[in-house]
C-alpha cells in the first residue's frame, strides 16, 4: 500500500526560471525505509518539505503535478495534523527552532499536539536520553555546537513520534559515534512497519544497512534510477557519479580493483565484510609487495600559528582552558574531536574572531591581540560553520567579488576570477539571486568560493563540504588543495574522516576544550582506543587500505614459503 505517491510534480519559487523540483514521479509504501539521492540542489531539501505541505502552505510556491501522503495532499492539513503525519528533520537545525532552550524546544511541539502533561513528560526523558541531551535540557539552544543543534533537533522529532520521518542530512554535523547512535536509533524505528523513514544523505556506507529502496533524483528532472541498494550501485553506479552523486566508500574501492582487472564483481559489495569475502573467495592477490606502512611526517618549516596556555570562556562558561598547539606555515592541519568539544571556538580564536581570556596566541610569533582587526582579516580567511553567518550582499556574484573590492582591488584583476568561481562551483544560473534564497548546499559553496583567495596567508573552513554530492565537494577539495599546494595555511573542522585521510598532514584532536593530540594522521587512525575515546573512529577507506596491506604480506608470506 502506498503510503506517498507523487505524479509529475514540478516546484517553482518566485521568479525562478527553472523549477527547484522537477517532473518527478514515484511512490512509497507504508514501512518502507528509502534513501532519497541527487545532486545538490536537485529538489531532495525542496520535495522533504513538499511532503509536509510546508510547501505551499507556509512557503508560497508554484506545484504543479500530483502529490498524495496516506491518500490527502499535505498542504490541506492543519500544522497540528501535518507534525501528526510527517516529521521533517531540516537540513539546517536553526531554521527549526523558536524556543530557547532545549527542553523548551522539545516541548513546544508536544503542547501542539495537546498531550496530556504526563505524556509529555514521558516523550520529553526518552527523547533526551535517546540523544544524549538529558545534562543539556536546560542550555540555550543558540549556545549550542553545530552538533549538538542537530541533535537537539532530532530529539524533537523523536518527541513528535510522527507517522513518516523525513531526515534531511541527519548525520551531517555529527562526529562518527553520535551518527552511529543517531542511524542505529532510526534502524530501530524502520523496523517498526507502522513507520515510513526517508533519508536524505550524501554519507551513504552507514546508512545502507537500514535502506529498502533507492530513489535517485536526476539534476536535470525526473528520477535517475530506482530499486534496492545493490541493485542500484551495480547497475547505476556510472549514471550516478555522472550526476555527481556519491557512491558509498566500499563501492569505489570496488569498482577500482574491476577497473584493474583484479576481480569481477557480480554484485558490487556494500560493507566492509562483503568486499572482504569476495576478495578472499576469489583469492585475489593485491599487489604483494615488501613495502612497509609509511607515517607521513608533519612539517617542520617556521610556525605561522602558535598557542600557548589559551584559555576561552562564554560568561562564566569555559570552553578552551590550557590549549597548546603549534601549525606550520604552509600545513594543512584538521580539528577534530566528539560533538561539543570546542572546535569551532577554537577555531574562531585562531582566526580572531574571539580573543583569548588567558594565554598567548602568535601569528608570525607576534602576539595576535596586538594586531589590528583589519591586518588579521585581511591575512585570514574564515568559512562559519553557518553559510548564512558570513553572507553580507544581495546577490551570489556581488558576494563573490565582496573580498576584493573592500580590498580597492582594480575589477580588471578580478572579474575573471569571479566568473571562474561561478562555473567551478555550478553558481552561474544563481549569479544574481539573493544568498539567502539558494539551497543549503549552494550556500555552503558560495560560502567557501568567497573565502578562497590567494592574498591571505591562512584559510580556516569550518565543516566545508558538509551536505555536498560528490562533484562539489571534488570541485570545492581541488581549489582548497591548489591554495595549499602555493603554500597557504589551511585549518579544517571536519567530522568527515575520508576528507583528513585524504588531504590532512596533521590532526589536532580537541577534547573537552583542550588538545590531547597534535601529531601526524597514520598514528592517529591506527590508535584505536584513542579514536574510540574521542567518539572517533577510522574513515571505511583506511580500513580497506588496513585489510589489504595485510592480504599483501600474507600472500608475500606464503610465496616465500612456497
Amino acid at each position: 500500500m502506498s503510503i506517498i505517491e507523487a505524479t509529475d510534480v514540478s516546484i517553482t519559487f518566485g521568479l525562478q526560471k527553472r523549477p527547484s523540483l522537477r517532473h518527478v514521479t514515484f511512490f512509497i509504501t507504508k514501512g518502507e525505509t528509502v534513501l532519497l539521492l541527487g545532486p545538490s540542489g536537485c529538489g531532495k531539501s525542496t520535495l522533504a518539505h513538499a511532503l509536509q505541505g510546508l510547501i505551499p502552505r507556509s512557503v508560497e510556491a508554484d506545484v504543479t503535478g500530483t502529490l498524495s501522503v496516506k491518500g490527502e495532499h499535505p498542504a490541506t492539513w492543519t500544522p497540528r495534523e501535518a507534525i501528526q503525519h510527517v516529521g521533517i528533520l531540516f537540513q539546517d537545525p536553526e531554521t527549526q527552532f523558536c524556543m530557547l532552550t532545549v527542553e523548551d524546544e522539545i516541548l513546544f511541539g508536544l503542547e501542539n499536539l495537546g498531550l496530556s502533561r504526563e505524556e509529555m513528560e514521558e516523550r520529553l526523558e526518552r527523547s533526551l536520553a535517546y540523544t544524549g541531551l538529558v545534562d543539556r535540557r536546560h542550555e540555550a539552544l543558540n549556545k549550542l555546537s553545530g552538533g549538538l543543534k542537530q541533535k537537539a533537533a532530532i530529539a524533537c522529532l523523536l518527541a513528535l513520534d510522527p507517522d513518516i520521518f523525513v531526515l534531511d542530512e541527519p548525520t551531517a554535523n555529527l562526529d562518527p559515534k553520535s551518527s552511529d547512535d543517531i542511524l542505529r536509533l532510526f534502524a530501530d524505528i524502520a523496523r517498526d512497519p507502522s513507520k515510513t523513514v526517508i533519508f536524505i544523505e550524501h554519507q551513504l556506507d552507514p546508512v545502507l544497512p537500514v535502506i529498502d529502496r533507492v530513489i535517485a533524483l536526476s539534476e536535470k528532472e525526473g528520477i535517475l534510477a530506482e530499486g534496492s541498494p545493490r541493485e542500484i550501485f551495480t547497475n547505476d553506479a556510472v549514471s550516478l557519479q555522472q550526476e555527481g552523486i556519491w557512491l558509498p566508500q566500499v563501492c569505489m574501492k570496488a569498482l577500482e580493483l574491476e577497473k584493474a582487472g583484479k576481480i569481477t564483481w557480480p554484485t558490487l559489495p556494500l560493507s566492509l565484510k562483503e568486499w572482504q569475502a569476495a576478495c578472499e573467495k576469489q583469492a585475489i592477490v593485491l599487489s604483494p609487495s615488501t613495502e612497509t606502512e609509511t607515517v607521513p611526517s608533519v612539517r617542520t618549516d617556521a610556525p605561522i600559528m602558535e598557542a600557548e596556555s589559551v584559555c576561552f570562556s562564554y560568561k562564566n562558561q569555559t570552553v578552551l582552558e590550557d590549549v597548546y598547539f603549534s601549525i606550520a606555515s604552509g600545513e594543512f592541519t584538521v580539528l577534530v574531536g566528539a560533538n561539543g568539544a570546542g572546535k569551532s571556538t577554537l577555531a574562531k580564536v585562531i582566526a580572531g574572531i574571539h580573543s583569548p581570556t588567558h594565554g598567548v596566541l602568535r601569528r608570525n610569533g607576534e602576539d595576535q591581540q596586538r594586531m589590528s582587526r583589519a591586518e588579521l582579516f585581511q591575512r585570514t580567511g574564515y568559512v562559519f560553520q553557518q553559510p548564512e553567518h558570513q553572507f553580507v550582499t544581495d546577490t551570489v556574484e556581488e558576494e563573490l567579488s565582496y573580498g576584493w573590492k573592500i580590498t580597492d582591488t582594480p575589477a580588471a584583476e578580478w572579474q575573471q576570477d569571479v566568473e571562474n568561481k561561478l562555473d567551478e562551483f555550478r553558481l552561474q544560473e544563481k549569479r544574481m539571486e539573493n544568498p539567502f534564497s539558494l539551497s543549503q548546499g549552494q550556500k555552503r559553496r558560495l560560502s567557501v568560493a568567497s573565502m578562497l583567495s590567494p592574498q591571505q596567508d591562512v584559510l580556516i573552513l569550518d565543516e566545508p563540504t558538509f551536505g555536498q554530492d560528490e562533484a562539489s565537494t571534488v570541485a570545492l577539495m581541488k581549489q582548497v588543495k591548489q591554495l595549499h599546494d602555493e603554500g597557504q595555511t589551511i585549518v579544517m573542522i571536519t567530522h568527515d574522516m575520508e576528507l583528513v585521510a585524504r588531504y590532512a598532514e596533521k590532526v589536532l584532536l580537541v577534547e573537552e576544550g583542550t588538545i590531547t593530540y597534535e601529531g601526524p594522521i597514520a598514528p592517529f587512525f591506527n590508535d584505536r582506543d584513542r579514536l574510540e575515546k574521542a567518539a572517533l573512529k577510522a574513515p571505511l577507506s583506511w580500513e580497506l587500505e588496513r585489510w589489504e596491506r595485510a592480504m599483501n604480506k600474507k600472500n608475500a608470506s606464503t610465496l616465500t614459503c612456497t
